[in-house]
């Protein structure tokens, strides 16, 4: 293990010109051969940066600055998007109103073929069977958004159901099932009289009221979406097992 000797004090300086304001310091070393100690004033003492520090540096110069006209461009594009969409919905209705106009398509027209008790508990459930005429010879109608159907008994609605979602060719009638279900068990008493009495016929009028959207429709262009109520005023004469339709009359109306 090698010695350390301590460093000695250096000589006073050796002043060439007195009168020179730069004096300069000489640091004389020993002719010793060894290993010697320096010591440096703390406040001489720099730290290291880690090396992560360089590549980031390197990343943050290389990283193209973001270009103003980059920025300006999608901002277009968005206003662009929002313009060419507004459009396109203007132009729809602006269509839909002029296939309205142009075409004046006529209303659908309804009849009810069967209307039956077909269970009574819990609660009860009224099978009604439509036919849907589409009159027009060009324009197809588009049903949609399954609209609903109530049944009423002398002003008070005694059951509910849906409306099936369908397209219907021009100059073409349609079958379609609806069954109506009641919100309470228990029958209404003229109802449950007309069940029991299959001899002597108690005859019951109901009121339907059918609530739907839809769409006309010839090739590719399409109107837009109305509102249709129709009301359906029936009298049966029976309720028991063999039921017959004594009158009926059912009204379209748009909106």
């Amino acid at each position: 293990m090698e010695e350390r000797e301590s460093l000695p004090p250096p000589p006073p300086p050796n002043l060439e010109d007195s009168g020179n304001k730069n004096h300069i310091k000489t640091l004389q070393l020993p002719d010793k051969p060894g290993t010697y100690v320096v010591q440096v004033p703390k406040d001489q003492v720099y730290r290291v940066p880690p090396p992560q520090n360089s590549s980031i540096a390197e990343s943050r110069i290389k990283a193209p600055p973001r270009d103003a006209k980059t920025s300006r461009c999608s901002w277009y594009c968005v206003l662009f998007s929002i313009i060419f969409f507004a459009l396109l919905i203007l132009l729809g209705a602006v269509f839909g109103g002029l296939f309205s106009l142009l075409l004046s398509p006529t209303d659908p027209e309804f009849s009810i073929v069967k209307f039956k008790l077909v269970e009574r508990k819990p609660n009860p459930k009224y099978d009604v069977t439509f036919h849907v005429h589409n009159s027009n010879s060009k324009v197809g109608i588009l049903y949609k958004d399954s609209g609903s159907v109530s049944l009423s008994l002398k002003q008070r609605n005694i059951a509910s159901g849906t409306y099936p979602t369908l397209y219907q060719d021009p100059h073409v009638t349609t079958s379609f099932n609806v069954t109506l279900e009641a919100s309470k068990p228990g029958l209404p008493k003229v109802v449950e009289q007309s069940v029991k009495n299959e001899k002597e016929k108690v005859s019951v009028a109901f009121s339907l009221s059918i609530h739907f959207h839809a769409r006309m429709k010839m090739g590719l262009l399409r109107s837009r979406k109305m509102k249709f109520d129709v009301t359906c005023n029936v009298k049966m004469d029976s309720l028991a097992k063999t039921t017959r339709i004594l009158s009926q009359q059912c009204q379209t109306k748009r909106h």
